[in-house]
């Protein structure tokens, strides 16, 4: 595993000097570290740098350096960690992420209830914050959105599959979901294709936290739901960046995890806070042999016990491997 860094500086000076000054800096920057770049244009005060090696010593010193910088007034840097195939391969789960949302919420919802859980709502609601409590019916959309995809999610993260792939699934014998039809919204038409709605009914434990770590809770009194963000604002020096946290478990869910999870948490903010779904290898060595499109793999870290030390696996944070 190596993490990698996506990097971009911006400046705003307060005059064409300093502005000067600046971008020469930058293409010092450029030349000593031996830097690419992907856009660095001469009529906008900002470089976009191609990916780097965040654990390098060139890396190190290039953000301390900048960091020193105050004209260099806007820094914008993501990391994440990058798996090989051995590594995915080897992770027992792993969090499946879809990675379009083509097909529009229920029609109901989103265009005559507003998701305030009126008569025709999809599910049961708070009636304080909103949040999804229970679906009461099968969802309805327009399927015509779904195209070719063999899976898509809905903008509320409601995961809708092909009927191939549904099959697929079932003549596997995976286990920890079941399948709810999808309707259309409106009159039946020439080669409707058949969808369904992958739910997911086997929940896990909560997450080892620590060493997990979570940020931007929110908690409704009335209904009880609690959403967060997993743990990714940290600081170099002065710089804000963005870096996801592991997810962690005890090794013992292993033991009663099945091929489709949901987390026990919910991500994201009220009142669309969703669970995180993990999939077994089972499940993505499936989709890889049937070349399904449109999804990305994590893997999960595992601790050594009930202590919440760290496993020897070495697998860490939440790469997307776009597939």
């Amino acid at each position: 595993m190596k993490r990698v860094a996506y990097l971009a500086l911006y400046w705003h000076p307060q005059s064409p000097e300093m502005g000067i000054e600046t971008r020469r800096y930058v293409e010092e920057l450029i030349s000593r570290y031996r830097l690419k770049v992907r856009e660095f244009r001469a009529d906008r005060n900002s470089c976009y740098f191609s990916p780097l090696d965040a654990d390098s010593k060139r890396f190190r010193d290039l953000m301390d350096e900048i960091e020193r910088r105050a004209d260099i007034d806007d820094v914008n840097l993501k990391i994440w960690p990058s798996y090989t195939r051995r590594e995915l391969e080897s992770s027992p789960l792993l969090v499946w992420h879809l990675t379009n949302q083509a097909i529009e919420d229920d029609y109901y919802d989103l265009h005559e209830d507003g998701y305030q859980g009126g008569p025709k709502t999809s599910h049961r609601r708070c009636g304080s914050c909103r949040a999804e409590l229970e679906q009461v019916r099968d969802l309805v959309v327009n399927k015509r959105k779904m195209g070719r995809r063999a899976l898509s999610l809905t903008y509320s993260f409601e995961i809708i599959l092909s009927e191939q792939l549904a099959q697929h699934f079932r003549e596997a014998g995976l286990t920890g979901f079941i399948l709810r039809p999808v309707q259309h919204y409106r009159k039946p038409y020439p080669n409707e294709p058949v969808l369904y709605q992958l739910v997911v009914t086997h929940t896990l434990p909560p997450m080892a936290s620590p060493p997990t770590a979570f940020e931007g809770v929110q908690h409704c009194s009335t209904c009880g739901t609690t959403t967060r963000f997993l743990k990714h604002t940290h600081f170099w020096g002065q710089i804000q960046y963005y870096e996801e946290t592991d997810i962690y478990y005890h090794p013992e869910v292993l033991t009663d995890a099945h091929d489709f999870n949901r987390t026990a948490e919910l991500f994201g903010e009220l009142p669309t806070g969703h669970p995180l779904v993990l999939i077994s290898q089972r499940v993505y060595r499936l989709l890889r042999e049937q070349r399904v499109k449109g999804w990305e793999a994590v893997p999960v870290c595992l601790t050594e016990g009930r202590e919440g030390q760290t496993g020897g696996s070495g697998l860490r944070g939440l790469w997307r491997t776009a597939l």
